[in-house]
Protein backbone atom coordinates (compact mmCIF):
# COMPACT_ATOMS: atom_id res chain seq x y z
CA UNK A 1 0.00 0.00 0.00
CA UNK A 2 1.45 3.33 -1.03
CA UNK A 3 1.44 6.33 1.27
CA UNK A 4 -1.24 7.97 -0.89
CA UNK A 5 -3.45 4.86 -0.75
CA UNK A 6 -3.02 4.71 3.02
CA UNK A 7 -4.03 8.36 3.44
CA UNK A 8 -7.04 7.83 1.18
CA UNK A 9 -8.09 4.84 3.32
CA UNK A 10 -7.67 6.85 6.51
CA UNK A 11 -9.64 9.75 5.07
CA UNK A 12 -12.82 7.71 4.57
CA UNK A 13 -15.68 8.38 7.00
CA UNK A 14 -15.78 5.49 9.49
CA UNK A 15 -18.06 6.68 12.31
CA UNK A 16 -18.71 4.10 15.03
CA UNK A 17 -16.83 1.29 13.25
CA UNK A 18 -13.46 3.04 13.32
CA UNK A 19 -11.62 0.28 15.20
CA UNK A 20 -12.87 -2.42 12.84
CA UNK A 21 -12.05 -0.27 9.81
CA UNK A 22 -8.52 0.54 10.94
CA UNK A 23 -7.82 -3.01 12.08
CA UNK A 24 -8.96 -4.29 8.69
CA UNK A 25 -6.53 -1.92 6.94
CA UNK A 26 -3.71 -3.21 9.12
CA UNK A 27 -4.57 -6.86 8.56
CA UNK A 28 -5.42 -6.65 4.87
CA UNK A 29 -2.89 -4.12 3.63
CA UNK A 30 -0.09 -4.27 6.20
CA UNK A 31 0.87 -0.60 5.70
CA UNK A 32 4.48 0.49 5.96
CA UNK A 33 5.16 1.97 9.40
CA UNK A 34 7.11 4.80 7.78
CA UNK A 35 3.91 5.72 5.93
CA UNK A 36 1.96 5.60 9.20
CA UNK A 37 4.51 7.88 10.84
CA UNK A 38 4.20 10.33 7.95
CA UNK A 39 0.40 10.11 7.97
CA UNK A 40 0.31 10.82 11.72
CA UNK A 41 1.46 14.36 10.80
CA UNK A 42 -1.08 14.78 8.00
CA UNK A 43 -2.81 18.21 8.05
CA UNK A 44 -6.30 16.70 8.27
CA UNK A 45 -6.65 15.89 11.97
CA UNK A 46 -8.79 12.77 11.49
CA UNK A 47 -6.20 11.19 9.20
CA UNK A 48 -3.37 11.98 11.63
CA UNK A 49 -5.36 10.58 14.56
CA UNK A 50 -6.17 7.34 12.74
CA UNK A 51 -2.55 6.87 11.66
CA UNK A 52 -1.38 7.43 15.25
CA UNK A 53 -3.96 4.92 16.49
CA UNK A 54 -2.61 2.40 13.98
CA UNK A 55 0.94 3.06 15.19
CA UNK A 56 -0.13 2.30 18.76
CA UNK A 57 -1.92 -0.85 17.58
CA UNK A 58 1.20 -2.00 15.72
CA UNK A 59 3.37 -1.21 18.73
CA UNK A 60 1.22 -3.34 21.02
CA UNK A 61 0.37 -6.20 18.66
CA UNK A 62 3.51 -6.48 16.51
CA UNK A 63 6.60 -5.60 18.58
CA UNK A 64 8.93 -7.29 16.09
CA UNK A 65 7.53 -5.20 13.25
CA UNK A 66 7.27 -1.91 15.18
CA UNK A 67 10.56 -2.01 17.11
CA UNK A 68 12.78 -0.87 14.21
CA UNK A 69 10.69 2.34 14.05
CA UNK A 70 10.44 3.12 17.77
CA UNK A 71 13.46 5.41 17.78
CA UNK A 72 12.09 7.31 14.77
CA UNK A 73 8.78 7.85 16.58
CA UNK A 74 10.69 9.20 19.59
CA UNK A 75 12.59 11.58 17.29
CA UNK A 76 9.35 12.80 15.70
CA UNK A 77 7.33 13.12 18.91
CA UNK A 78 8.41 16.69 19.82
CA UNK A 79 6.96 17.91 16.51
CA UNK A 80 3.55 16.29 17.03
CA UNK A 81 0.92 19.03 17.40
CA UNK A 82 -2.28 17.10 16.68
CA UNK A 83 -3.96 16.69 20.08
CA UNK A 84 -5.45 13.31 19.18
CA UNK A 85 -2.19 11.95 17.77
CA UNK A 86 -0.25 13.29 20.78
CA UNK A 87 -2.28 10.94 22.99
CA UNK A 88 -1.15 7.91 21.01
CA UNK A 89 2.46 9.07 20.80
CA UNK A 90 2.66 9.60 24.56
CA UNK A 91 1.02 6.24 25.22
CA UNK A 92 3.50 4.50 22.91
CA UNK A 93 6.39 6.03 24.86
CA UNK A 94 4.76 5.06 28.17
CA UNK A 95 4.41 1.47 26.94
CA UNK A 96 7.91 1.44 25.44
CA UNK A 97 9.48 2.56 28.74
CA UNK A 98 7.29 0.48 31.07
CA UNK A 99 9.18 -1.83 33.44
CA UNK A 100 7.05 -4.74 32.19
CA UNK A 101 7.51 -3.96 28.47
CA UNK A 102 8.34 -6.84 26.17
CA UNK A 103 12.10 -7.54 26.06
CA UNK A 104 12.66 -5.94 22.65
CA UNK A 105 11.19 -2.67 23.95
CA UNK A 106 13.10 -2.79 27.25
CA UNK A 107 16.32 -3.20 25.28
CA UNK A 108 15.41 -0.36 22.91
CA UNK A 109 14.39 1.96 25.74
CA UNK A 110 17.83 1.53 27.24
CA UNK A 111 19.47 2.75 24.03
CA UNK A 112 17.17 5.58 22.93
CA UNK A 113 17.97 9.17 23.85
CA UNK A 114 14.79 10.51 25.46
CA UNK A 115 16.07 14.02 26.27
CA UNK A 116 13.84 15.84 23.76
CA UNK A 117 10.82 13.69 24.66
CA UNK A 118 11.29 14.45 28.35
CA UNK A 119 11.38 18.17 27.61
CA UNK A 120 8.29 17.83 25.41
CA UNK A 121 6.37 15.84 28.01
CA UNK A 122 7.06 18.42 30.72
CA UNK A 123 5.84 21.18 28.40
CA UNK A 124 2.71 19.15 27.58
CA UNK A 125 2.01 18.65 31.28
CA UNK A 126 1.82 22.40 31.94
CA UNK A 127 0.03 23.30 28.69
CA UNK A 128 -3.66 23.74 29.52
CA UNK A 129 -4.62 23.03 25.88
CA UNK A 130 -3.15 19.52 25.97
CA UNK A 131 -5.84 16.87 26.66
CA UNK A 132 -5.71 15.07 29.99
CA UNK A 133 -5.23 11.62 28.39
CA UNK A 134 -2.03 12.85 26.75
CA UNK A 135 -0.84 14.30 30.05
CA UNK A 136 -1.56 11.06 31.90
CA UNK A 137 0.50 9.01 29.43
CA UNK A 138 3.28 11.61 29.45
CA UNK A 139 3.34 11.56 33.25
CA UNK A 140 3.56 7.76 33.23
CA UNK A 141 6.35 7.76 30.66
CA UNK A 142 8.31 10.29 32.71
CA UNK A 143 7.86 8.08 35.79
CA UNK A 144 9.09 5.09 33.82
CA UNK A 145 12.21 7.05 32.84
CA UNK A 146 13.17 8.04 36.41
CA UNK A 147 15.53 5.07 36.96
CA UNK A 148 17.57 6.28 33.98
CA UNK A 149 17.13 10.04 34.43
CA UNK A 150 17.05 10.54 38.21
CA UNK A 151 16.47 14.31 37.98
CA UNK A 152 12.96 13.70 36.61
CA UNK A 153 11.77 12.48 40.01
CA UNK A 154 11.86 15.84 41.78
CA UNK A 155 10.84 17.86 38.73
CA UNK A 156 7.83 15.62 38.09
CA UNK A 157 6.74 15.77 41.74
CA UNK A 158 7.03 19.58 41.64
CA UNK A 159 5.06 19.74 38.38
CA UNK A 160 2.28 17.58 39.82
CA UNK A 161 2.16 19.87 42.88
CA UNK A 162 1.99 22.92 40.59
CA UNK A 163 -0.95 21.41 38.70
CA UNK A 164 -2.85 20.57 41.90
CA UNK A 165 -5.43 23.33 41.47
CA UNK A 166 -5.51 23.32 37.68
CA UNK A 167 -6.18 19.79 36.47
CA UNK A 168 -9.10 17.36 36.36
CA UNK A 169 -9.89 14.39 38.57
CA UNK A 170 -8.72 12.01 35.80
CA UNK A 171 -5.29 13.65 35.96
CA UNK A 172 -5.11 13.29 39.71
CA UNK A 173 -6.14 9.65 39.70
CA UNK A 174 -2.96 8.94 37.71
CA UNK A 175 -0.96 11.51 39.67
CA UNK A 176 -1.73 9.60 42.88
CA UNK A 177 -0.44 6.39 41.32
CA UNK A 178 2.64 8.19 39.96
CA UNK A 179 3.46 9.67 43.37
CA UNK A 180 3.38 6.16 44.88
CA UNK A 181 5.69 4.91 42.13
CA UNK A 182 8.07 7.84 42.62
CA UNK A 183 8.32 7.12 46.36
CA UNK A 184 9.42 3.55 45.60
CA UNK A 185 12.22 4.67 43.29
CA UNK A 186 15.45 5.21 45.19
Amino acid sequence: MTKEELIASLDLPVNFQMVAHLTAILQDSDPDITHLLDASFYPKKEVAFRAAWMLEYQMVHSPEKFSPYAERLVELLPGQCNASAMRHYSKIVALLTAPNAVPVYRELAGKIDFDRVIETFFSWLIDMKVPVATKVHAMQALTNLVPRYQWIKDDLADTIDYLADLESIAFFARAKKVRKQLKKIV
